[in-house]
């Protein structure tokens, strides 16, 4: 019953944005050959607006990118060209969690790169109408950490970035792209993660880590999709 009535709730908060949009959700998978890797997507695509900047959200480590849904239709509604992307798979080796933290983890991030490259180099080919020089990236926690390295790494090919929670891979504000980072109630990011400048930092008092997504109760859901998208549309980093 209580499953029911957040999926009522959330098709409201998903109504509210779409009005008459007509959305589809598509689930693909494509594969790096060069890597043998799969990389599941979920794509979410308006079609009665033009096609505003393609967004790719990258999912928290054991979170599923089908999780984001209450973003993802909030942002297709608008006209943008939303992809969830799941960078995790079932084979791959446990995140680790003991030692040095960014070393241990730079490797997983460096695949989550590469596998942000080759969806928009895939996408080029089968959506040729997409404006894909420049795109928005959506992070959640290490999906966060994942699009700050690509932004990092190739900051004239991001348009602004969004971390939900990310903790371990410093924000990168040399390149002068508009960051957006929403915060939960219970972490505490990497001492040089957070900066003093160069970003819009909000606290959700009532959110925890793990609730930045799907998860989260439907006012969580109401507030992330409204700073997101007040963010998109022009606002301005502190």
């Amino acid at each position: 019953m209580e499953f029911s009535l957040k999926v009522i709730l959330i098709l409201v908060i998903i109504q509210s944005y779409a009005a008459k949009a007509m959305i589809t959700t598509n689930h693909i998978e494509i594969i790096d050959k060069n890597r043998s890797r799969i990389i599941p997507l979920e794509i979410y695509e308006n079609h009665t607006k033009n096609q505003l900047p393609v967004i790719i959200i990258s999912q928290g480590y054991s979170v599923k990118n089908t999780e984001y849904s209450f973003i993802a239709n909030a942002l297709a509604a608008r006209g943008y060209f939303v992809i969830s992307l799941q960078h995790d798979l079932k084979s791959d080796p446990a995140l680790p969690v003991t030692g040095n933290i960014f070393l241990r983890r730079k490797p997983t991030w460096e695949r989550g790169v590469q596998n942000i490259l080759f969806t928009i180099a895939e996408l080029k080919k089968n959506k040729p109408n997409l404006n894909l020089e420049k795109v928005i990236l959506i992070g959640h926690s290490n999906g966060g950490d994942i699009s700050m390295m690509f932004a990092d790494f190739h900051p004239k090919r991001v348009e602004k970035l969004v971390s939900l929670d990310s903790l371990r891979y410093p924000f990168p504000t040399k390149n002068h792209i508009p960051i957006l980072s929403l915060r939960a109630n219970d972490t505490n990011a990497d001492d040089g993660v957070l900066p003093k400048t160069g970003a819009s930092i909000v606290m959700l008092k009532n959110a925890k880590h793990i609730e930045l997504c799907d998860r989260g109760t439907l006012e969580i859901n109401k507030e992330m999709a409204d700073l997101i998208l007040n963010f998109l549309e022009g606002e301005t980093n502190n």
